[in-house]
């Protein structure tokens, strides 16, 4: 029997409504998944995500969180946190957390080494790619690491991640066929090595692992890609690769090429996914779960989602706007744009905390609806 256990409550063409039940924690599905980097969503108070007053009494508490294996690995390290008991208990937030591999942190600031490679960059990482995995300097002291495929299903297991990742390969989006399809082929023997290291842990822990399929816009590979990591989706599977850095055309063009050929019985975790044209496309392709840190980079930046589009609160249009700044819960709606709008002039970090809420608030509601939607067709 899986570990994660699903039962379908409502299915409307290809969008479903799921129950997803993971040591002892159910989450109904679709659902967007808040960005925890270092041991935190930034700059939050965690139970905010879980007061109604906060959230919204309409809305079910938000009990799932992505955090993130490369900044929790290098600092506090993963030995701290299991010592804590857990990485839930570490930051004392109940519910669920799932785990990225790490990869994509070493791979993104690597490419800013690329850009920056004549000057002095604080993100020098060295990373050096091998068949055995990839070694790579901390950005924080220099000091050399290596991930493999094994040390890093032990480093999740070590955080208790409920959900965790296994190490994948990315590539530049200008690189060859050739170079790409090289880096395909070591992620799948990648997998092999995770899952058979995982083997051994699987019965004995509540931990599960997803395949990630990727490949940028080459459907070949990611044909070739699916048929060989769909044998170890368990439990479920990650579609990467698909939103970063590529034009909304490519996105909904690979999603649609994707959705009929992934397991149907499993959940579908699109990573990196965001805005909420994106987040409704996804969910009628028969996607599941999300993630993106933008919901709250934006909201520190003064930007606050709406049905409008993007509103950056930092415009003097805002400054003698008394309006409530949100009405998506009690506690948000009694703060006005004015005064959002001074808090970034003052450059005092409350308005971080409260758009950074709103945003994650404003795509969990999009979510909620369209999931009510279903259940009442």
């Amino acid at each position: 029997m899986n570990k994660l256990q699903f039962k379908i409550l409502k299915e409307q063409w290809n969008a479903r409504v799921w129950e997803i039940t993971l040591n002892g924690v159910k989450v109904e599905t679709p659902i967007f998944m808040p960005v925890w980097t270092k041991a935190t969503v930034k700059g939050l108070i965690l139970d905010l995500l879980q007061d109604p007053q906060w959230i919204g009494e309409w809305l079910d508490i938000i009990n799932i969180i992505l955090a993130n294996t490369f900044h929790c690995y290098l600092r506090p390290g993963d030995k701290i946190i299991q010592e804590a008991g857990w990485i839930q208990k570490f930051e004392q937030r109940p519910g669920l957390i799932l785990t990225d591999s790490g990869w994509f942190q070493v791979f993104s600031l690597w490419l800013k080494d690329q850009k920056h490679r004549n000057q002095a960059h604080k993100h020098d990482i060295n990373m050096k790619l091998m068949e055995d995995g990839v070694k790579f300097h901390s950005p924080y002291d220099w000091s050399k690491h290596i991930f493999t495929p094994e040390s890093v299903v032990d480093i999740q297991c070590n955080f208790w991640s409920d959900i965790m990742m296994m190490l994948d390969v990315c590539s530049p989006a200008d690189d060859d066929k050739d170079t790409i399809r090289s880096d395909m082929d070591m992620t799948h023997r990648r997998a092999q090595r995770a899952y058979t290291h995982f083997e051994n842990k699987y019965n004995e822990s509540q931990w599960v692992l997803f395949p990630i399929i990727q490949w940028w816009g080459h459907k070949d590979l990611r044909d070739i890609s699916l048929q060989a990591l769909t044998p170890f989706a368990k439990d479920g599977i990650a579609v990467w690769w698909v939103s970063v850095w590529e034009s909304r055309e490519k996105i909904e063009d690979i999603v649609q090429y994707l959705w009929p050929k992934l397991p149907k019985d499993k959940p579908r975790y699109l990573m990196w996914v965001w805005t909420p044209h994106d987040l409704l496309f996804a969910i009628e392709q028969g996607f599941d779960m999300f993630d993106c840190v933008l919901a709250t980079r934006l909201g520190r930046h003064g930007v606050m989602f709406s049905d409008d589009g993007n509103l950056h609160i930092t415009n003097t249009r805002f400054k003698n706007d008394h309006a409530p700044f949100s009405t998506l819960s009690p506690k948000l709606s009694r703060y006005s744009r004015a005064y959002v709008h001074h808090l970034i002039k003052e450059w005092e970090i409350l308005w971080g905390i409260l758009l950074s809420v709103h945003n994650i608030v404003y795509l969990h509601k999009i979510l909620s609806d369209r999931k009510q939607k279903i259940l009442q067709s």
